[in-house]
Order: C-alpha cells, then sequence, then structure tokens
C-alpha cells in the first residue's frame, strides 16, 4: 500500500492508504480506512470498482489479509456486479430497481420501455438510455409517492408538498417552504432504503439539523436506520452512475 493520509479529529485517529490487493491475477484498486474508534473490519465495494475496507488503526497485516480472503468470494460477487452495472446499455444488460435488477431485454414493437418481470423491455437495448430513464422517473414518482403518503399515514403526520429531485449528491432535501426533495434514483434502492430517506426528511420538520435530537426522530420514525444509511452508502455509488 502507499500515499498514506492521517487526520485526528476530536481525540480519534483516521488514516487512508492507497494501493492494490490481487484477486485471481487481478490487481484491484484499494482504500484501507483505519479508525482508532473501529473495533471490528468491514469491506465494501464503490461504484467505480475499488474496493474499500474500513479497520481499527493498528490491525496488523495478517487479520486483515485473512479477513480478505474469507470475504473473497463476496468480494468476486461484488465486483461482477459493479462492472455489469457499469455499462448496461446491452442485451441482458443489469439495471438496479427496488433492491434486485432488471435485465434489459429487446422486445419488438415496444414503443415504450415496460416491466416483465425480471426484464425491462425495450426496443433496443444500445439505444434505450433516455427512455429507460424516463422510466425509472415515472416509476419513482408513483412509487416514492406512495411510500410518503404510507408513512405520514402510519405516524399521523399532515403529508407535506413533495417533489422529484435530480441532485447528483443527495438522496433527499426539505426546503425552508416545507417541500420535500427526494431522489428519483432511490427508485433503484430496497424498500427499507426508500422509507429511511423520507423518514430522515420527515425529521427534519421537528429538527433542522443533525443533533442527537434529530437522530432520535429519524429512529422514532425509522427504527432500523442505521442498517439503511449503510445500505445506501454502500450501493449509492451504482445509483448515481445513471
Amino acid at each position: 500500500m502507499s500515499s498514506a493520509l492521517q487526520r485526528r479529529r476530536r481525540g480519534v485517529t483516521r488514516t487512508e492508504t492507497q494501493g492494490h490487493l490481487e484477486l485471481d491475477g487481478r490487481r484491484i484498486p484499494c482504500l484501507l480506512r483505519r479508525s482508532s474508534a473501529r473495533r471490528s473490519l468491514a469491506m465494501r465495494v464503490e461504484a467505480d470498482g475499488r474496493v474499500v475496507v474500513l479497520l481499527p488503526l493498528r490491525l496488523p497485516d495478517g487479520p486483515l489479509m485473512a479477513f480478505i480472503q474469507r470475504h473473497a468470494d463476496w468480494l468476486r460477487r461484488q465486483l461482477d456486479r459493479v462492472a455489469a452495472f457499469q455499462d448496461p446499455w446491452h442485451e441482458g444488460g443489469r439495471l438496479p430497481y427496488l433492491g434486485g435488477d432488471l435485465h434489459l431485454t429487446r422486445a419488438e414493437g415496444v414503443i415504450h420501455p415496460c416491466r416483465d418481470g425480471d426484464r425491462l423491455l425495450v426496443s433496443d437495448p444500445a439505444t434505450a438510455r433516455p427512455a429507460v430513464l424516463g422510466w425509472y422517473k415515472a416509476e419513482a414518482r408513483e412509487i416514492l409517492g406512495a411510500r410518503l403518503a404510507a408513512i405520514c399515514s402510519a405516524h399521523a403526520l399532515a403529508l407535506p408538498p413533495w417533489r422529484l429531485s435530480e441532485a447528483r449528491t443527495r438522496w433527499g432535501s426539505l426546503s425552508a417552504r416545507g417541500v420535500v426533495g427526494l431522489n428519483w434514483r432511490l427508485v433503484m434502492a430496497p424498500a427499507s432504503v426508500i422509507d429511511y430517506v423520507i423518514c430522515h426528511e420527515l425529521a427534519h420538520f421537528r429538527e433542522r439539523n443533525h443533533s442527537p435530537a434529530f437522530w432520535r426522530a429519524v429512529a422514532a420514525l425509522c427504527p432500523d436506520h442505521a442498517t439503511a444509511r449503510r445500505a445506501l452508502r454502500q450501493n449509492g455509488g451504482w445509483y448515481f452512475q445513471f
């Protein structure tokens, strides 16, 4: 590994080391993020195929390499999935949808994209991108609106006005006028992630910050919000490829 960077904040020491790891004869970009606050290891694959490993500050290389080898099969699957999503515009290309995959499929006589089970039917996969993005946004308007209404009803909250967002870095927002913004790409994520983002924005009606009081408000609406946040952090980069 090389290119180490160290930071210290609020008594927590963090380092980042960039380099590569070997898997099946491939050199894969890897970033080690060490923290004195961590007690366990975790690993994720970014949308660009880079592997990020989170680990305790002083963990030796031996346990680190054993951890990577133990999860080699998972790592292969994730890398293959990233590669499939990086260029989906061909017959059989994979498109994320509600936490699963749709396979882009050529179908004669199809004018607008339409879903058939785990297939998304289009006239020509190579030129389907604009039409497919339009299909995603139409799906998002229906699904996100329904989830927002259901969550507000379940918690006896007034249904706020909302809009689809095109943001490139944010999943949700709450305007000064009380309009909720929800990124259309959320329709690619599992329902639990969609619900978390909605609850996050609804909690901002009570707390316009990210204080402990805000996170208590989120937990009251979405008890398993931490799991959904991790899933969005891990997979969000893939969704932003679109």
